[in-house]
């Protein structure tokens, strides 16, 4: 973990445990509603221990429910209290599944420190807008609740990018943290804690009947992960052919209404089979994935770059015309020649080259198939001309179509 990251959550984990000891300083029992209390604490650490992983570095768990309610109708004692709980018994749970998502100590600890920290500021924005925080029935209740909700989630979700970016060393949209549709599912969940918290001011007991709907809504949580799913190669991690074609079809209809250019890159590994012949799988897997880290690295967030199948893989530039996209698909291709792929089963280094075909719009037919299409057929050529090589398409590229007949 870089210098940086170690400042960053350090501050978080600080604050965290100046507020919490703050909370406990000021702890009056006769001030605390102790059904309200052990009833979110205890539904708070239940529900953690539900998670939902989405797409990219996103996780949900339902006990962000409890988590709002307890800013709203818990004393600060209480709430810090329910998030130390709520994280201690999710690192409980992954210790002895002996799982490796929570294995470095931080992670809890900045998660828990966070929520503090936004669930005193939160509180603090609550109170401006609704002193008599008894009532939570009231329209002040309810738009106070729907302000801290937004500025609630929106830091939750910058800090959690900022410790991503940090630790893991990805973009900010790689992240997935400002997506509208993750910061709208946790907005959701945060008023369906203003609802039990109104719930519980009725009655304590209330809660109980109200979290059923929870089952579905941490269901219906594991949709994105799904679609991802769906939508990815699960060997790379890249999108597959499927997801390809079909943002491919988007931005060549955007690109025609705005007479945009557009570049359709195809390239195919050289030789892989012959590693899969005398390595195994195992080590022309190695390479694969090495390669496709390569291409995602060289790429900008808005390119799409696929797994097309095999060792073939495909990458969508907008907004760049053939002749524009040669210098960056030469760096890669030097990129890719020159790296040492480890394959750990057979204890040794290989290396690798790769072929490219790019294929522009074609006035006369923009098909997203017909692009591919040229772009494979420039990519035959680079490899006919010895491999290793990066190919335009154009019109004479291959005299009577006898790029057909070359094996791969």
């Amino acid at each position: 973990m870089s210098r940086t990251a170690q400042l960053y959550i350090g501050s978080i984990l600080t604050a965290g445990l100046f507020v919490a000891i703050h909370a406990w300083s000021i702890l009056d029992p006769f001030q605390i509603s102790w059904i309200n209390f052990l009833l979110l604490t205890g539904l708070a650490a239940g529900t953690q221990l539900l998670k939902s992983e989405a797409p990219y570095f996103q996780v949900y768990h339902p006990s962000l429910v409890f988590f709002f309610a307890g800013i709203l109708i818990l004393q600060p004692f209480g709430f810090v209290v329910l998030v130390l709980v709520a994280h201690a018994a999710e690192l409980v749970k992954e210790r002895v599944l002996n799982r490796q998502s929570l294995r470095e100590w931080y992670l809890q600890s900045f998660n828990a420190g966070m929520h503090i920290l936004l669930g005193a500021l939160a509180r603090l924005l609550y109170l401006e807008i609704n002193p008599d925080y008894m009532l939570v029935g009231t329209i002040n209740a309810l738009i106070g609740t729907g302000v801290v909700a937004c500025v609630y989630i929106a830091l939750n979700h910058l800090m959690v990018g900022v410790a991503v970016v940090l630790t893991r060393g990805v973009s900010w949209r790689e992240t997935g943290v400002l997506d509208i549709e993750n910061l709208a599912t946790d907005f959701m969940l945060a008023m369906f804690g203003y609802v039990s918290a109104v719930l519980m001011s009725l009655n304590a007991w209330l809660i109980l009947p109200a979290i059923a709907p929870l089952y579905l809504i941490n269901r219906s949580l594991s949709v994105p992960e799904l679609k991802h799913r769906a939508e990815s190669d699960p060997k790379t991690g890249l999108w597959n052919d499927k997801y390809f074609v079909q943002a491919l079809e988007q931005e060549l209809s955007r690109s025609m209404r705005f007479d945009r250019p557009l570049t359709v890159v195809l390239a195919d590994l050289d030789y892989l089979r012959e590693i899969n012949n005398k390595y195994g799988h195992l080590a022309g897997d190695a390479v694969l994935i090495g390669v496709a880290e390569i291409l995602r690295t060289y790429f900008r967030d808005y390119d799409i770059v696929a797994r097309f199948g095999g060792e073939e893989f495909a990458i969508l530039l907008p907004e760049t015309a053939p002749e524009d996209a040669l210098s960056r698909i030469e760096t890669v291709r030097v990129a890719i020649e020159k790296t040492a792929y480890l394959a750990p089963e057979v204890d040794r280094t290989l290396n690798i080259t790769m072929s490219f075909g790019l294929a522009g719009i074609k006035k006369d037919q923009p098909n997203a198939q017909e692009i591919i299409h040229c772009a494979d057929q420039a990519m035959y050529m680079a490899k006919r001309a010895g491999r290793n090589q990066i190919r335009i398409y154009s019109p004479d590229l291959a005299p009577s179509g006898e790029y057909l007949a070359l094996e791969k």
